[in-house]
């Protein structure tokens, strides 16, 4: 078979610590050459050469925790991301509903939890607005749901409910339940509830959702939150043909995680039988705690105004038995934690493993670390545990203001995303979206990161002492983020030898301001030496088209 071979010259390229002109000549998907301006055209001369006239050209981006399925679902649903206020996501359901008198279930994502000051939602707005069908709405941060009488009776949510110990079920004066339901432990009866939708639909869910990625030049992504009973989804989708390199983190659950070693373990299996390099099931996830905004990330100092220091999701003990039976499986391991006891429950699971199971390259990862105890740095660094955080989230916006701070509200409301004392204590950052969560731009997110304001304004910077710089940000979203895919010898880097990931901006200085970056474009994301394009990449046609006939 005759070698493939092209040459992108007059590029910009990323070398770690800044732009140098340059030309990258490409064979078989991988970096042949990195070429000097005037080094003369390559003998044999290849098949094309792309002039990209001045744009810079990065590293393919690593989303190192995203959820892709997710996003792809919410494109279907009821807009409630829309929605500005809690009168206009009842509004927004009303008519979505009046527009879709078929759909047994009315279901929407994504809604601001701040559109309500409380970060309280009730049943019986959405009971005005659909009286007759079950109404379940899941927040940005996918931490609370919000449901109509309907759907709490579907789901068989009462006022005999018993108040589970990982999950809020907020009630009104009598013990029925009001319509909020808060964490994984309230509100999964009422998401296992919803009918589930086919194969192949929740199959074209998720390319949508890794397509929109890939658009923003991530060309590898963690997807941070896997259910079994979606598994033959995600393979009919990685038969079809992904966008991107995707590797999956099946759902711990506290009590089920028994059998769920030897679940995961088969699961890992099917997948590797496809035998996609591309495609891989490595890791398991599990939620130490909540969210600041709903009042269950597990902190140490109580809530202001409360006696109450959040909602841990696992018993510590628990937890760490979990963690050390599935590192034992040769699972690497994912830990969501915000509040700084979520984070040392996490530190103790992952210390815990490592001392019970030995030495081996394991690449454990806790994301989000809102809250960090100062005496929890030197072990994050000590165990090698990557943070994967969250750098668009680092700005004052309106969740911040009219829910987070009011619960933080004093010295640690100063301490919040960390990133610049991590990062100067030694701890390894990788950058991710966690998307839809938030925007799944990592360019975007680099803005944020060095500027810690929507705008990229600098002079407006929130906590300025924990920006990044330019050098450290595109690292994280880059070779660190690789780091945790077990992929940083070759993914993350523009070097010769490398898969032949990245992308191309046009328009950025030598050296961007944070505004630049916030408002830079992606034109190209190239992946394995061929560029994605969303008007011939397979992975973006319904899949009606692509996948028919298929089975899994």
């Amino acid at each position: 078979m005759p070698h493939s071979r092209h040459l992108l010259t007059g590029g910009r390229l990323w070398v770690g610590d800044g732009f140098e002109t340059g030309s990258l000549l490409l064979r078989n998907g991988r970096i042949e050459q990195i070429l000097a301006p005037d080094a003369p055209l390559p003998d044999p001369a290849p098949e094309s050469v792309v002039d990209l006239a001045g744009a810079a050209v990065l590293p393919g981006f690593v989303d190192a925790h995203a959820h892709p399925l997710i996003a792809g679902r919410e494109l279907r649903g009821a807009p409630v991301r829309e929605a500005r206020s809690r009168e206009d996501a009842v509004r927004i359901v009303r008519d979505y509903a009046s527009a879709n008198p078929h759909l047994p279930w009315i279901v929407g994502e994504g809604f601001d939890l701040s559109i309500d000051p409380r970060g309280v939602y009730f049943a019986e707005d959405l009971d005005r607005a659909v009286p007759d069908r079950p109404v379940a709405l899941r927040s940005s941060d996918i931490h609370t749901m919000w449901a109509n009488t309907a759907a709490l009776e579907a789901a068989g949510i009462t006022r005999t409910t018993p108040d589970p110990t990982d999950g809020v079920i907020e009630r009104d004066r009598d013990g029925h339940p009001s319509g909020t339901l808060r964490e994984w432990g309230a509100f999964m009866p009422l998401l296992r509830a919803i009918p589930r939708e086919p194969e192949a639909e929740t199959a074209e869910a998720l390319l949508r959702g890794l397509a929109a990625l890939s658009a923003e030049g991530v060309t590898t992504v963690q997807d941070a939150w896997v259910e079994l009973e979606d598994l033959d989804a995600y393979l009919r989708a990685a038969r079809r043909g992904l966008p991107v390199r995707l590797n999956l983190a099946f759902r711990a659950v506290p009590g089920g995680w028994r059998q769920q070693v030897r679940d995961f373990a088969l699961a890992a299996e099917r997948v590797a039988a496809l035998e996609l390099p591309d495609f891989t099931a490595r890791t398991v996830k599990f939620f130490a705690d909540g969210i600041v905004e709903g009042g269950t990330a597990h902190v140490s100092e109580p809530y202001h105004g409360s006696s109450c220091c959040g909602v841990p999701a696992w018993d510590p003990e628990e937890l760490a038995a979990a963690a050390e039976a599935f590192d034992a499986a040769g699972f690497q391991l994912h830990i969501h934690a915000i509040g700084d006891a979520g984070m040392t429950s996490a530190i103790d699971a992952v210390q815990r493993a490592s001392e019970r199971n030995g030495a081996r390259d394991r690449r454990p990862v806790i994301a989000h670390a809102q809250l960090v105890a100062r005496e929890d740095l030197a072990r994050l660094v000590a165990l090698d545990i990557t943070v994967a955080v969250q750098p668009y989230w680092a700005k004052l916006d309106g969740v911040v203001r009219h829910l987070t701070n009011g619960r933080l509200r004093g010295p640690r409301e100063h301490r919040q995303y960390p990133f610049r004392t991590m990062r100067d204590a030694g701890v390894r950052l990788a950058s991710s979206s966690d998307y839809p969560i938030t925007t799944p731009s990592p360019l975007k997110a680099i803005g944020v990161a060095i500027s810690r304001d929507e705008l990229g304004e600098l002079s407006r910077s929130w906590i300025p002492e924990e920006r990044l710089d330019l050098v450290s940000a595109v690292e994280a979203a880059t070779s660190a983020a690789a780091y945790t895919q077990f992929a940083d010898d070759g993914l993350g880097r523009l070097a010769v030898g490398a898969p032949a990931d990245f992308v191309v901006v046009p328009g950025l200085s030598e050296l961007p301001l944070p505004a630049e970056l916030l408002g830079a474009r992606v034109t190209a994301t190239w992946r394995n030496g061929a560029p994605i394009s969303p008007t011939t990449d397979t992975a973006n046609r319904p899949l009606n088209e692509s996948l028919e006939g298929e089975s899994s």
